[in-house]
C-alpha cells in the first residue's frame, strides 16, 4: 500500500473508498488534487498483494496493453477513472498517483488513499472448516486449531473464535486479511492456540464464527471428544 502523504505535498482525494459493482456495470472512480498537477496523474490498480500495475498516465492516456474498458478523464484538480464492464478480474484496490516538478529540480510523487473495487455477488455464506491439532503439536504441550472460512462474500466477514470452559487460557490469534479468490469470492482464516491438557480433558468447547454486519453469524463448533487422538 502506497505511503501517506508527508507535510506539504499535494494531497490526493479518492472517492467512493469502496464500492460493490454488478457485473456488467461501469463504474468511476473520482481523484480530486489539493492543487493543481496539470495532466500529470496516474491511476493504478492492485490484487491482493502483488505489485500495482499502471493502468493510465497523463490522465487519460492507457499504458500499453492495458484494456479499452479502462478510460481516464480530467485535467488540473479534479480526474476520473471509469471501468466499462466490470467483471471479477477487475477486482482490486485502485490509487490515483499524481508526479509533479518541484521547484524545477525533483518530481513529487503522491498516491491517493485507494479506492477498493469489488464485483456485487450479493451476501453469500462462507463454509466453516475447523482444522484440530496435530498429535506431535499435543505431544509438545500446546494445542492450535485453524479455522478456514472458504467462498464468502462481500469481503467484509469477520471470522473469529468462542472459547467455553473453566479457567481457560486461550491465545484468539489476528484473523488474515479476506483473500480474493477467482470467481469473485473470498476466503479468510484464523487460528487459535490452548494447552494441550485443556484439549485432551475436553475442558473446553470451541466455536469458529463468521459475522457480517447484523446478520445472523455462521458458526462451527468442535470439541476434543469429536476428534479421534489414536
Amino acid at each position: 500500500v502506497p505511503a501517506a502523504v508527508p507535510a506539504g505535498e499535494i494531497l490526493l482525494t479518492q472517492t467512493p473508498a469502496a464500492a460493490a459493482v454488478e457485473r456488467g456495470a461501469s463504474v468511476s472512480v473520482r481523484c480530486q488534487s489539493s492543487s493543481s498537477v496539470g495532466g500529470a496523474l496516474a491511476w493504478y490498480l492492485q490484487k491482493g498483494t502483488e505489485s500495482p500495475e499502471l493502468l493510465i498516465h497523463s490522465a487519460t492516456a492507457r499504458h500499453t496493453g492495458v484494456s479499452s474498458h479502462f478510460s481516464g478523464s480530467g485535467s488540473g484538480t479534479d480526474f476520473t477513472l471509469t471501468i466499462s464492464g466490470f467483471e471479477a478480474k477487475d477486482e482490486g484496490v485502485y490509487y490515483c498517483q499524481q508526479h509533479t516538478l518541484h521547484d524545477f529540480v525533483s518530481l513529487w510523487y503522491t498516491f491517493g488513499g485507494g479506492t477498493r473495487l469489488e464485483l456485487n455477488l450479493g451476501r453469500v455464506e462462507p463454509a466453516l472448516t475447523v482444522l484440530p491439532p496435530s498429535r506431535s503439536e499435543l505431544a509438545q504441550g500446546k494445542a492450535t486449531l485453524m479455522c478456514l472460512a472458504n467462498k464468502g462474500f462481500p469481503s467484509d466477514w469477520r471470522v473469529s473464535w468462542k472459547v467455553s470452559g473453566a479457567g481457560v487460557s486461550a491465545v484468539d490469534h489476528r484473523p488474515s486479511p479476506a483473500l480474493p479468490l477467482k470467481d469473485g469470492l473470498y476466503s479468510w482464516s484464523v487460528g487459535l492456540t490452548l494447552t494441550a491438557q485443556q484439549w485432551r480433558e475436553g475442558a473446553v468447547a470451541v466455536s469458529c464464527e463468521a459475522r457480517q454486519g447484523s446478520q445472523s453469524p455462521v458458526s462451527h463448533t468442535l470439541s476434543a471428544l469429536q476428534c479421534s487422538q489414536d
